[in-house]
């Protein structure tokens, strides 16, 4: 019998969360070390940055608290209260204004770096979710726990363009292009599985049928 939907997205999650933590320490041992070096002086640049966004939140705090004595001292008095918010209201834009000329000369070398890091949990991701899948033929922990397992046309191939290529790469993919896009995809992509898993009769995702492959459910302790 094949799976339905919530088991097949219960193994997908554990799947992921299992790659995904793998790039993250992958990440934190040698990644980030690596994509600093990209950055010039970046030794100097984030502190500087970092002091600076650090001085803009406690500007923010003391706006906020002295608005917030001020509406308090007023007790009800209208005009009063419109000054505090006019007052606030003017503060903030001050910090806003004034905190976008301090940190314009760092914006260029970090969001060269986020980009840099977006890049690697992709890249990354991609990467090892494909030797992850392919060294397992699609027996992944995620199928395992779920007691579920890949039926008919399975090989390396298939299993990589089955749990890969169709199922996350174009999605990952459109995130070069706009992450809202991605997002837009990704739910085209849920809301599809679950229509075409709740409703054709072999319980089939596009892909299932493009691959002539099911997920079926399987007892590995028996």
């Amino acid at each position: 019998m094949n799976a339905g939907f919530i088991k097949r997205a219960l193994s997908t999650l554990v799947d992921i969360t299992i790659v995904v933590t793998v790039v993250w320490v992958t990440f934190l041992l040698a990644g980030r070390p690596i994509l600093q070096k990209q950055i010039p002086n970046f030794d100097e640049i984030y502190p500087a940055y970092q002091e600076l966004y650090d001085s803009y939140n406690d500007d923010l705090t003391t706006a906020q608290d002295e608005y917030t004595a001020l509406k308090t001292s007023a007790n009800g008095n209208t005009d009063l209260i419109a000054e505090a918010d006019a007052l606030y209201a003017s503060r903030v834009q001050t910090l806003n204004d004034q905190n976008l000329i301090d940190i314009d000369p760092y914006n260029r070398p970090l969001s060269t770096y986020y980009t840099y890091i977006i890049f690697y949990f992709l890249i990354g991701f991609l990467l090892l979710l494909s030797v992850y899948t392919i060294a397992l033929k699609g027996k992944t922990l995620g199928r395992l726990l779920l007691k579920l397992k890949l039926e008919g046309y399975v090989n390396y191939v298939s299993v990589f363009l089955h749990d890969v290529i169709l199922k996350y790469f174009f999605i990952l993919f459109s995130f070069f292009i706009s992450p809202i896009v991605a997002i837009v995809l990704l739910a085209i992509s849920l809301i599809t599985d679950l229509i075409l898993i709740a409703f054709s009769k072999n319980k089939t995702t596009l892909r299932d049928m493009i691959l002539k492959v099911t997920v079926a459910k399987a007892d590995y302790w028996k």
